[in-house]
């Protein structure tokens, strides 16, 4: 018999004239809890971490890179609220000329200090409107490489957490049924509750 600090352990796997029903449930539940974890886990974080790489990835579709001239003089420094994620870019006015021929003006993220008439790359969606520029792959494994870790934590914090559920409704129940067994025994020997 396996002993560990004076419990045995696997006792729910013995024979054992004291083993309820509840007892063997709640050791195949750890059983498939187990498994889900070792198995569904890693499977859905993977599976989520291409979905969002090829995500990241389709962001580029329909865009393409248009040559722009700034039509002002960008800020030497990015401000700390001005959202942009990369520390050298800041947002200036570009002026690029459409398929069409004419002239279009708009904002766009633009190396920081860059002097106006100085060239520069925009992205364009197919309507012709400035678009952010398309995470590069490594940018786009990343954020894949993000929500494939989320999500197996999260797929982790639900599995363990039916587990737990499962565990606290099984002890409730044995509760009660020790709560009726002793009733039983104190009805037959004469006792009265208070």
């Amino acid at each position: 018999m396996l002993k560990r600090g004076g419990k045995v352990l696997l006792w729910r796997w013995l024979r054992n004239p004291l083993k309820r029903r509840s007892d063997v449930a709640e050791a195949w539940i750890g059983v498939a809890t187990a498994a889900l974890l070792l198995l569904m886990v890693p499977a859905v974080g993977v599976v989520m971490a291409g979905v969002g790489e090829r995500s990241a990835l389709d962001q580029a579709q329909g865009l393409h890179r248009t040559a722009a001239r700034l039509v002002e003089d960008a800020a030497a420094k990015p401000s700390r609220f001005s959202g942009q994620a990369a520390d050298d870019q800041v947002r200036a006015a570009v002026r690029w000329t459409r398929p069409d021929g004419s002239a279009k003006t708009g904002d766009a993220a633009v190396a920081a200090g860059s002097k106006a008439g100085s060239s520069t790359t925009v992205w364009l969606d197919d309507a012709g409107r400035l678009r952010p520029a398309p995470p590069t792959p490594a940018q786009a494994r990343s954020q894949g490489a993000a929500l494939g870790t989320a999500t197996g934590a999260g797929a982790c914090v639900l599995i363990v957490g039916g587990w737990w559920a499962v565990r606290v409704r099984l002890d409730v129940r044995r509760r009660a049924q020790w709560d009726r067994a002793w009733a039983e025994f104190n009805a037959d020997r004469g006792h009265r509750h208070a």
